[in-house]
C-alpha cells in the first residue's frame, strides 16, 4: 500500500514537471521594466496581436464648449478675487479666529 502511494506521488511530480516545462517554454518572456524613462536602445516591443487604439478627435463644437466652460471658471475666480479687494484695491486681511480665554 505504501508503495502505491509513493508511485502515485512520483507520477504526479512527473506530470507537474512536464507542465512546468511546457509553460516556461511557450508564451513570450516578459521583461521587467525599471522605473523611469526607458533608454533609447531598449525599445519596448509591442506584439502584432495588439492593435493600438485610434485617438478620438474632438469636434469643433466640443472644443468650443470646453473653451466656454473654462472662460466661465476664470470669470468666477476673477469675481472672487475682486470681492476680496477693498476700495483702494488692496486685498482685505483675512478674518482671524478669536482665541477662547481660559477661565
Amino acid at each position: 500500500m505504501l508503495k502505491d502511494i509513493l508511485a502515485a506521488i512520483d507520477n504526479e511530480i512527473a506530470c507537474l514537471e512536464q507542465a512546468e516545462v511546457l509553460l516556461s517554454t511557450s508564451g513570450a518572456v516578459v521583461a521587467r521594466r525599471k522605473p523611469g524613462r526607458p533608454a533609447k536602445a531598449a525599445a519596448v516591443v509591442v506584439p502584432k496581436d495588439q492593435k493600438t487604439r485610434k485617438r478620438r478627435k474632438m469636434s469643433a463644437e466640443g472644443r468650443e464648449r470646453v473653451r466656454q466652460a473654462q472662460i466661465k471658471r476664470w470669470a468666477a475666480l476673477k469675481a472672487v478675487s475682486k470681492a476680496n479687494l477693498d476700495a483702494t484695491g488692496a486685498p482685505q486681511p483675512k478674518a482671524r479666529k478669536k482665541a477662547a480665554r481660559a477661565a
